[in-house]
């Protein structure tokens, strides 16, 4: 469904017309896994102008477009002319009426590993080009049922980066980050979309078994049957729609050819709250096939759901023992060892996670390098709009950026990636316990301090060449060899340390006749890894900045004077404080910094912590007594706050993802429709209607006070306060929400 707005296309200038296309095809040697997103170039000239005089080349990305077909495509690009050609608009400060004479749509098909595009000419034909990684154009080798199989696996894969694409949600405001791109809800266009829907999980089950051909997540070193982004964004679809019946039909249709998918099975069952036949699932999982390490994790993650770390354990552990390699199997062995308390087994096993330093998180990126900002334009929709949102000052943000306090710029820990952010969460999940006294402590029991390495190996080169025998020391999962020759240090390979490791980093190290001259507690310590190490002190660095702040809060309130921080800041510091898992300081910092201004990411990160405390209320609403008359009494007015403050924050997030051409983020989507089962569609658009209720400033105009432009009617100066928004938020009740028949839609 294509913005309503003709303010809402962003678009990039190219050198000449279909520049973009050609640096596209130079570039698809280099698409991996999903690829990026798909490409539009647009040819298009003044009104005014002859064609061959005036004519120029734009681009922009898309994603959530239905490329299952040509004619789904060319309908895509029709509508997208007719938008473009409908009437004026501002171009770069000049109002142009444009003539789009051609479009072409690009889109990469991971399975096949070609790029398929589609050319449209107006008025008139459309053509077809697929071209292969070397550039190379194979249209005329395919039948007909061969070019039915790229349109299938094209649309999958289109689908999949879609529900897929990091959802960090700052990406317009980091360097290198996407912004000439639309993102459409692909499940959000009436009935059109309950067949899309259908296509999807019909093309699914067609192309289960390819479905390593996509890639996978960090957290494993290969993708698999199981482990993939084909199975990862079904299960998205599949939560998103609310499709448990229909998804588990097919995975029982899958399992009768290769039972390996029962966790799949079990994995849909826990999402559709159905926790009597899932756990059945994951008990014959397991009797069935006692290494399925998938299985395995998902029972013990489940355990640890319900603060059973000691039954996680044992799980955990078979888990690491059948996939070594795997770094999601040891960070829930980590997981278990710290809920128990045992932090010394703790760190010695986040020691053995096996790093994966080569894969990043799946996130968009530009195909089309951008010259200049001033090719960029960003124009601002005015369809929907929230003052608070909608006329953030880009100069205010510039300043604070340029006066940020010293001390809080480049932390390390906030650039971490892969594998490292997660063994990081682990850490301060282990910190958060222990304190940073008490963890240095453990630290120095299990692992080989630096002196204390040196000092031991100057003990045992003095052993070795008085024997004249060669030692070796089990030291982090490797074998250091010592040699009486050159000392020279020999590490085994990290397949084979991971294969040793799979003993597990709590079982006791056994001394050979050869190490009789050893310390003992020297002999049980481990060899801190390098990036551990590092670690430690990034989080030495968090705490400093961490504990700074909170002296200094205490300082000002002794002194009752007030404590300035801008937004930037207090955005920053709240991140320490969640980093941290200091979650109520962490709320404190980024509500001070939505009070200054609106930060998306503050905003983000208020609503994540909402949420956690409305699940939080609802646990303790179950445990505690029914006699327990003030919970009770107090129990609706928290939910309600919460809910209030939920709803809020989802409407304000979605205003500024329009402004962003964005109306497509399943993180949001799954809030509402999770606000809507506990408060029913009903009372959530009564609760827009009372809040968000439209009124008209006369004369005020309507002014951007960003570097982008506004797709401002001059004709029209007058200002709306919450414009749009709920006619907004009735297309996400009407078109999607009851279109899926949500629980508690019709309530």
């Amino acid at each position: 469904m294509l913005p309503p707005s003709l303010g809402s296309i962003p678009e990039v200038k190219e050198d000449y017309p279909g520049a973009s296309l050609v640096e596209r095809t130079a570039r698809l040697q280099q698409f991996i896994e999903l690829g990026p997103p798909d490409l539009c170039n647009i040819y298009k000239h003044s009104i005014n102008t002859k064609r061959e005089n005036g004519e120029i080349g734009t681009f922009l990305y898309f994603t959530g477009v239905d490329t299952s077909s040509i004619a789904s495509i060319a309908a895509h690009l029709q509508s997208l002319a007719n938008l473009m050609t409908s009437k004026s608009q501002y171009w770069f400060g000049e109002k142009k009426h444009w003539k789009v004479p051609q479009l072409t749509y690009c889109s990469f098909n991971s399975f096949s590993k070609v790029d398929m595009r589609v050319t449209v000419h107006i008025p008139g034909k459309f053509e077809i080009q697929i071209i292969n990684q070397d550039g190379k154009m194979i249209r005329d080798k395919l039948n007909e049922e061969q070019l039915d199989r790229f349109w299938t696996e094209t649309f999958i894969t289109s689908i999949i980066r879609a529900v897929l694409e990091s959802e960090d949600g700052d990406d317009v405001n980091k360097v290198g980050g996407v912004v000439e791109i639309r993102k459409i809800n692909p499940f959000n266009n009436g009935i059109v979309s309950k067949e899309l829907l259908n296509n999807f999980l019909i093309g699914f089950e067609e192309l289960f078994f390819q479905g390593s051909k996509l890639g996978c997540t960090v957290d494993i070193p290969q993708p698999t049957l199981v482990n993939n982004y084909l199975v990862d964004g079904f299960l998205k679809v599949i939560q998103l729609t609310q499709s448990y019946d229909r998804g588990l039909e097919i995975m029982d249709r899958i399992y009768k050819i290769d039972p390996s998918v029962i966790s799949i099975i079990a994995h849909l069952q826990l999402l559709k709250q159905d926790e009597i036949e899932a756990v059945k699932t994951l008990y014959k999982g397991i009797q069935d096939n006692k290494r399925d390490s998938n299985t395995l994790i998902l029972q013990a993650e489940y355990c640890l759901d319900k603060k059973k770390p000691d039954m996680a354990l044992e799980l955990a552990k078979q888990a690491v023992k059948s996939s070594p390699s795997d770094y999601s199997t040891w960070s829930v062995l980590v997981k278990c060892y710290t809920k128990l308390g045992d932090f010394e087994n703790a760190l010695l096993t986040l020691n053995s996670c096996p790093m994966n330093s080569h894969k990043e998180k799946y996130q968009l990126k530009r195909v089309v390098p951008i010259r200049s900002h001033d090719d960029l334009h960003l124009p601002s929709p005015m369809d929907v709009t929230l003052d608070e949102v909608s006329n953030l000052q880009s100069n205010d943000i510039s300043f604070e950026h340029r006066n940020l306090d010293p001390q809080l710029s480049n932390l390390p820990a906030a650039n971490l990636k892969t594998t490292y952010a997660k063994a990081y969460d682990l850490l301060t999940e282990i910190v958060n316990k222990t304190g940073w006294e008490q963890l240095l402590k453990y630290r120095a029991k299990v692992f080989v301090m630096e002196e204390e390495y040196r000092k031991d190996k100057k003990t045992s080169n003095g052993h070795l060449r008085k024997n004249s025998t060669q030692s070796s020391v089990n030291v982090n999962n490797s074998s250091i060899v010592e040699s009486d020759v050159d000392s020279t240090i020999a590490i085994k390979s990290p397949s084979q340390k991971n294969i040793d490791a799979a003993t597990l980093a709590g079982d006791s190290v056994v001394p050979t006749d050869g190490e009789i001259d050893y310390d003992d507690e020297f002999r049980k310590k481990r060899l801190c890894e390098r990036w551990l190490d590092n670690l430690f002190m990034l989080l030495y660095e968090d705490l400093r900045a961490f504990t700074m702040w909170q002296a200094e809060s205490v300082h000002f309130q002794a002194q009752q004077m007030e404590y300035k921080k801008t937004t930037l800041e207090w955005e920053i510091l709240g991140s320490i404080a969640y980093r941290l898992k200091h979650f109520k300081e962490g709320s404190i910092a980024f509500a001070n910094a939505l009070s200054g201004r609106f930060s998306a990411k503050s905003q983000r990160e208020m609503l994540k912590y909402y949420l956690k405390e409305r699940n939080k209320l609802l646990t303790k609403n179950t445990t505690t007594s029914s006699n327990n008359a003030n919970f009770i009494q107090n129990y609706q007015k928290l939910m309600n706050q919460l809910n209030e403050k939920i709803l809020e924050s989802i409407v304000k997030l979605l205003v500024w993802n329009h402004r962003w051409y964005s109306d497509f983020s399943p993180f949001l989507l799954l809030s509402l429709s999770d606000l809507v089962a506990w408060e029913g569609s009903v009372k959530i658009e009564s609760s827009i209607t009372a809040l968000y209720n439209e009124t008209k400033l006369p004369g005020s105009g309507n002014k951007d006070s960003s570097t982008r432009e506004s797709s401002k009617d001059s004709s029209n100066n007058d200002h709306f306060v919450n414009h749009g928004i709920i006619s907004m938020m009735k297309d996400f009740d009407s078109d999607y929400i009851k279109l899926y028949n949500l629980s508690n839609a019709d309530e």
